[in-house]
């Protein structure tokens, strides 16, 4: 017994020990970024790796994919609902003690994914699954906000948008190879070692964040905002299948505006609110969190319908689609942390702008190339251009939004960036979409295919016209149309980012 007890007062020494070299270290900031990039790397590739997956888990269920269109809606609405919650939650009771909660209950209910039994286990796994990886994202900043002095914190924001952008085209590549050699559980369980890794890493690099002097949780706060972000983005995302004059619809765009009134009401009234709404006074931060909205729609919207664009009008293959967005995710790497070495030194406003009007440009250029015998090389040549612009876009936008909220409210509002981010991403993608199954319908009607002939193409989700030319033609017309309308949202949010200040280091 004694023995036992030496030795596990000399681990826990060893630990400490471990500890207190590791955060004394000079480039210590850089591990601290380097642990909480790798939690948010892995939250934003499961958003992302099971959308290769979905054909072959619908085939193996023997479902439908309006049932497992789920398995991917219900993990972004469930994130973004409670990004703010959890970011509250660690101003309260720690950032590390939230990050490490986030991880181990996204580590556990992947395991609930892999065995998943049937598409219902599944949906229900996958939004478990974003309860925990919705305390990633927010906690991530807020480490990198208190670790880094403010002259390196848009370059260490940089690097960190470059993991943001280049996640999601990495889940698309990494998922179609994990696929094809080990079948679709794979890219559930590969977060089981991935969280053997990090949550070890967090454990001995972290810091605790001082205790919050405020005491108590706004659960009815949190309860009300969560509740009808979550019926408005449900309505959102559902608003193309079910019929945007659905009463389902329209009943959850009701309650979203029922409950975000109330919550309004209820946080002016309330001694410790879930969200203080003085935050939204900090013009840096409503101005960037606005911007972040329509430049991130743009983003996520493009991202989900280039690949219908390679394998519907080009016919390639959903591992080479992979391949094929892989320029937009080099360029979020490189030019990411470049965006952040310039918002240090000119500022958010500036490096914004300049990125928002790149992005314009490489959007413009990709709707004059869509064709149906468009090359792959002139395709990547603009996707490289949007990949800059958008890249150069991240860490500016993050430092405005984060960077003049006082220290006990740094959780929740880093939560805020990637919360408008998301919702700005299922609002594009349902505003992209409706936009494009209309022009289609138009452009089909025009070539003479009777409209009897349209709606039954899309309720068996297959070209019944007889004609794969005219459909394709079509297609590719209605991709070049909403790509130059996507220019629209990133006009908004060059016009935003003018009303972004200089923060206060600025000289």
């Amino acid at each position: 017994m004694e023995r036992a007890a030496r030795h596990e007062q000399l681990a826990e020494s060893s630990g400490r020990g471990l500890r207190s070299r590791i955060q004394g270290h000079p480039r210590y900031r850089w591990m601290v970024l380097v642990t909480v990039a790798s939690g948010m790397m892995m939250a934003i590739l499961s958003s992302s790796i099971v959308n290769i997956a979905l054909p072959t888990i619908t085939a193996e269920f023997g479902s439908n994919i309006n049932t497992m269109t789920w398995v991917v809606t219900i993990f972004m609405i469930t994130q973004a609902t409670l990004m703010p919650v959890w970011g509250r939650a660690g101003d309260i009771y720690g950032h590390k003690k939230i990050f490490i909660t986030g991880l181990l209950l996204f580590t556990s209910t992947s395991v609930l994914c892999t065995i998943a039994w049937d598409p219902y286990s599944l949906i229900v796994g996958r939004a478990l699954q974003a309860i925990g990886s919705s305390a990633l994202a927010p906690m991530a900043l807020a480490f990198i906000f208190g670790a880094f002095p403010a002259r390196d914190r848009a370059q260490a924001l940089g690097i960190m948008g470059g993991v943001i952008g280049a996640a999601p085209v990495l889940g698309l590549t990494g998922g179609g190879l994990l696929v094809e050699a080990f079948g679709w559980r794979s890219v559930f369980f590969i977060n089981i070692p991935l969280c053997a890794l990090i949550v070890p890493a967090a454990l001995i690099v972290l810091k605790e964040s001082e205790a919050s002097e405020e005491s108590g949780f706004d659960i009815a706060g949190a309860v009300m905002l969560s509740t009808g972000l979550f019926a408005g983005l449900l309505g959102l995302n559902q608003g193309k299948n079910w019929g945007w004059d659905d009463p389902r619809i329209i009943g959850c765009f009701a309650l979203m505006t029922v409950l975000i009134t109330a919550f309004v009401f209820w946080e002016k009234r309330i001694a410790q609110p879930m969200l203080d709404l003085g935050l939204l006074k900090i013009r840096s931060l409503l101005s960037a969190n606005i911007a972040g909205f329509f430049s991130s729609g743009a983003m996520f919207g493009s991202l989900v319908l280039l690949p219908y664009f390679f394998q519907s009008v080009l016919g390639d293959a959903p591992a080479a689609t992979g391949f094929e967005l892989a320029p937009l995710a080099l360029m979020f790497v490189l030019v990411a942390p470049i965006g952040g070495r310039l918002t240090a030194a000119v500022g958010p406003r500036l490096t914004a702008s300049a990125g928002l009007t790149i992005a314009a440009l490489g959007f413009f250029i990709l709707a004059m190339q869509l064709s149906p015998d468009v090359s792959s090389l002139r395709i990547a040549s603009a996707i490289l251009v949007m990949g800059i612009g958008l890249g150069l876009t991240m860490a500016p936008l993050t430092t405005a939004a984060v960077h003049d909220a006082p220290p006990d409210k740094r959780g929740i509002a880093s939560s805020l960036p990637n919360m408008s981010r998301f919702i700005g991403g299922s609002f594009a993608i349902a505003v992209f979409s409706t936009f494009l199954t209309s022009r289609m319908t138009g452009y089909l009607l025009d070539a003479g295919i009777p409209a009897e002939a349209i709606e039954a193409g899309k309720s068996s989700g297959a070209a019944a016209t007889g004609d794969t030319a005219v459909v394709k033609e079509a297609l590719a017309t209605s991709f070049h149309d909403v790509f130059l309308f996507a220019i629209s949202f990133l006009v908004i949010s060059l016009i935003i980012v003018q009303f972004i200040p200089k923060l206060r280091h600025e000289n």
